[in-house]
Parts: C-alpha cells; structure tokens; sequence
C-alpha cells in the first residue's frame, strides 16, 4: 500500500452495517479512527498494510470466527470490550467473524518509522520483529490508546508530541510483553486438559476450589497437577484463579453499573477492600479510577 493509501481511513472489516459515528484524525506517523456501527453481521476481514495496526475494542464482543495470519490459521480469540487486537506492518491477515449487533472501536495506525526512531533513540539498534496478537489486554496500552483517542478533537498544537508520547508508551509495553514470552516446554498440561481446567474455573469464580479438585478434575495428582500447570501457564492455579476474577471484575467495571462491593463479591473477592488492593496490585490502579478512565466522556 503506498503512502496516500495509508491516509484512508481502514477498510479492514467488510459486512453490512450502519456506521453510527466516525472521528478520526492524522497527525505525522499516525492516524487515528474511532468508529461505532450498528446492524453487524458476519463480516470478513482483510487487512495488510505497511503500517503497524492496533484495535481497541470499546463496544460488543466477537465471539465466533476464523482468522488466518499469512496464509496459517491462527486461533480464534473471542475479544470482550477491553480486549486489544495488534497486527504488525507487512502481516496479512484475514478471516471471519460474528459477534455482537453494536459494537464501536479505536483504530490507530501507525508508521513503522515511528517505531524505529524510538527503539534507535532508547537503543542505538534496530526494532525487534514484534508479532501479531489477536486479542489480548493490557491496561497500560490501553489507557494509552484511550489518550490518543482524546486527541482526535483536541486541535492543540502539541497534539501530536502528545500521541507520540502515546504510540512510544504502546510499542514499549508491546516489546516488554513479547519479548518475555516464555517458550513452550514439554511436560505442561495439554490444550485438552489446561481448557478443562480453566472452564471449571470460569463455572463459579466465587467458588474456593481446592487443589485437589483441580488435579481431580483431569485425573492428576496434586503434586504432577501443580507442576504442569505451572510449566503451562506461568503462575500457581490460586494465582491464576486471582488473574481470572480480576478479568471478570474488569470486565463487569467497564460494562455494568454495579458497585465496587457488588463487583467484588460476585468475583470471588472477600471484600471490596481485598478486591481494590488486588486490583491495584495488577492492574496498577483502583477500580473506580479503572472504571472512569474507562468512560470516553
């Protein structure tokens, strides 16, 4: 695609729908789209550009679907409000997907050379490959993503040293988050076995499931289960089981108006108090800050 083409809004998502709203703006490496549709179906995807892409999915969920990443099947991942989708520049991607019937989201672009002037300036060296991801979240990126949002209106002359700062903040926590990425190792719970357990799991978060109806669940003893799901995953089960109500509670902030105490208990937490400090320790603030960054205003 050449360089006016990249000017476009994008055009990734083909299906019939009403486009309820649509606020963009470009600034010197980067545009921005904020997008919100009605009347959604099934709609293919397309998309492969000499810029780098992010979604941050605002409104409505995926949930049915088929991608493929140049020309390999990829897994599909059902992406909830929150959820933030990144497809490198150079990468073709395409597939399907079905969802929900309203749904809105945050578009950004943005030039590679952006990102190779920033790793040049930290580094001295060149960008690492960073790899597509197609659903994932993050609080820092998004928060991020939600700062740049706020630009497309905002006609200040140092708007874009502003989205910048913004686009630095995104690619630094994408390398982090990469870059980290333990490989795969033999001797981890198998897809079959690490789905099981995880649906048991989702089944009642407020449930206090033991270690041995973790094992039990997949025919392993507890010492093996351990082990294993540890290798697999990267933290305890009780950890897990935390990352996994903090989800749902981040979920439930974004997209209900129930109270922090409410949100709390239904998660599996003890008490508002146990629950904010959780939620501040890993997602780096409170949850009343997290739902009111939330709102676009």
């Amino acid at each position: 695609m050449n360089a006016l083409a990249d000017l476009q809004p994008p055009r990734f998502k083909q299906g019939a729908c009403q486009v309820v709203s649509h606020r963009s703006r470009s600034w010197r490496f980067s545009r921005a789209d904020l997008v919100e549709r009605a009347g959604l179906g099934k709609e293919e995807t397309t998309a492969v550009s000499s810029r780098h892409l992010l979604l941050l999915n605002l409104k409505g969920a995926s949930e049915r679907g088929q991608h493929f990443l140049d020309g390999r099947k990829a897994e599909f991942v059902r992406r909830k409000p929150g959820a933030i989708l990144f497809i490198p520049a150079g990468c073709e991607w395409h597939g399907w997907e079905d969802g929900a019937p309203n749904a809105a989201y945050l578009s950004i672009s943005v030039d590679p050379a952006l990102v190779k002037k920033l790793c040049t300036e930290l580094s001295g060296g060149q960008p690492p490959a960073l790899s597509p991801d197609l659903g994932f979240e993050d609080p820092v990126i998004m928060n991020a993503a939600r700062g740049i949002a706020s630009e497309i209106d905002d006609r200040n002359p140092v708007s874009t040293m502003l989205t910048e700062s913004f686009i630095a903040t995104i690619f630094a926590q994408l390398l982090r988050k990469q870059r980290f990425v333990a490989p795969a190792r033999k001797g981890g719970l198998t897809n079959c076995h690490l789905t099981r357990v995880v649906e048991l799991i989702d089944e009642d978060l407020t449930a206090e499931l033991s270690l041995v109806q973790l094992a039990e669940h997949i025919g392993f003893s507890v010492p093996h289960f351990c082990r294993a799901f540890r290798q697999t995953v990267g933290c305890p089960p009780h950890t897990f089981i935390v990352q996994r109500r903090l989800e749902q509670a981040q979920h439930q902030l974004r997209a209900t108006n129930l109270s922090v105490t409410d949100i709390a208990l239904a998660c599996g937490f003890s008490s508002s108090s146990h629950f904010s400090n959780a939620f501040k320790r890993v997602v780096g603030t409170t949850p009343l800050n997290y739902r009111h960054s939330w709102s676009l205003g």
